[in-house]
């Protein structure tokens, strides 16, 4: 009988679980809360508290039994945006979408309420593939379909083609981001983005990098992950990460083909750093 992959995730997590909690002080926090067995009555809230405090998603916007994080991802406005200004309709009926990074499903899901056929969600956190898997069970997701991955390496070979390529929160995660572009282009004639994007002013600890790839120059500003051991980590898999000017984000889209650009939204001085959602198409699609 051959072992069910997601049986070794799960076993491994426990596994560092335990060992994390043998080795820590006796008031330190266990890695996950999973048990061996559940003793309560069969729940989705069960699940959802196998990863409890570990959740960004604010889960009571499904069911107020259901506690996670505080971002409340489930009434995002982004996936609408991307609807309304790649869709058709302010739908997504019949479309096939690509999303990098589904984080924790919540946009998943509401690719999926916004009609489309196919929704492909590729995320490379571990812990946040499982809690993927936790919400299309909790939310009974159907037309969603959620891999265990490095996404870059999946656009580098992959022959599918999308109608839409849903790219929200992982562009500035990205050690090498030109690239991604690049490589979305080629599956895709529709790109929405959400992106932090760097302001000089506030962003001076980075380093400046020129780049040139397929023709295209610009300038990487690249720093180290200092948080990547943090259990709330929800950033890149690599050790760093390159920002890039918001006109190179542009020109990037530009050079690669996606040259139909409107900018739904810009925050130059957010909290957390200077952001803007764009939807880039290909002209005549």
């Amino acid at each position: 009988m051959t072992d069910n992959p997601l049986k070794r995730i799960i076993r491994g997590i426990l596994q560092r679980a335990r060992a994390a909690t043998d080795a820590a002080p006796a008031d330190s926090t266990p890695m996950v809360g999973a048990t061996k067995f559940e003793q309560r009555a069969p729940a989705h809230a069960n699940a959802i508290d196998i990863f409890s405090g570990h959740w960004a998603t604010d889960l009571s916007e499904f069911s107020p039994a259901w506690h996670g994080g505080s971002v409340k991802l489930g009434t995002d406005p982004r996936p609408r945006s991307a609807a309304e200004h790649l869709g058709k309709a302010n739908r997504l009926d019949g479309m096939t979408v690509l999303e990098l990074g589904p984080l924790e499903g919540a946009h998943s899901y509401q690719l999926e309420k916004l009609g489309a056929a196919r929704i492909l969600a590729i995320e490379s956190n571990v812990e946040a593939y499982l809690k993927c898997l936790i919400v299309k069970e909790a939310l009974g997701l159907k037309r969603c379909e959620f891999l265990l991955g490095d996404f870059a390496l999946y656009l580098q070979n992959c022959s599918e083609r999308f109608d839409m390529v849903f790219a929200s929160g992982v562009l500035y995660h990205m050690e090498d981001p030109i690239a991604v572009v690049r490589d979305i282009a080629r599956v895709t004639d529709r790109c929405f983005v959400w992106t932090h994007y760097l302001e000089e002013k506030r962003d001076q600890h980075r380093v400046a990098v020129p780049v040139t790839r397929d023709g295209m120059q610009a300038t990487y500003f690249r720093a180290p992950y200092l948080d990547r051991a943090r259990p709330v980590f929800w950033g890149g898999n690599k050790p760093s990460a390159s920002w890039m000017k918001r006109e190179d984000i542009l020109a990037a889209f530009r050079h690669f083909g996606l040259d139909q650009i409107a900018v739904i939204a810009d925050e130059p001085e957010a909290a957390h750093g200077a952001n803007f959602c764009f939807a880039a198409s290909r002209r005549g699609r």
